[in-house]
């Protein structure tokens, strides 16, 4: 799992899910000061394309500053495994169950594949 410099417009931020994840700006707010010392974003190379898995605050903090790249933390998969891994994250992160948020994806209008 190599640590590399992508370029923010090399990265599909929506693949995953129908629309953009809703972004806290408080969370944003933090990571426009704290940008430099935060983790790599996690994105799936799927079949040549850069899929955002968890990053999403990061990305919009170094879009805000101005910055054209971001360390990311790039792993093989395919789109099932990149949203098994944004699953894992936000149940880590929100404490919700793995059903809420498979509830919250189908609402969005499109039900995981390859789960």
């Amino acid at each position: 799992m190599p640590i590399v410099e992508i370029r923010i417009s090399d990265l599909e931020q929506d693949p995953i899910e129908r629309s953009r994840p809703q972004l806290d700006p408080e969370r944003v707010s933090y990571y426009l000061e704290h940008l430099a010392e935060s983790a790599p974003v996690v994105v799936f190379s799927v079949n040549g394309h850069l899929l955002l898995a968890d990053g999403h605050h990061r990305v919009a903090a170094a879009e805000q500053l101005g910055r054209s790249t971001l360390r990311a933390n790039v792993r093989e998969g395919s789109r099932g495994d990149a949203l098994q891994f944004a699953i894992e994250i936000a149940q880590q992160q929100r404490s919700l169950s793995r059903e809420q948020i498979m509830e919250a994806i189908a609402r969005r209008g499109r039900r995981p594949e390859n789960l």
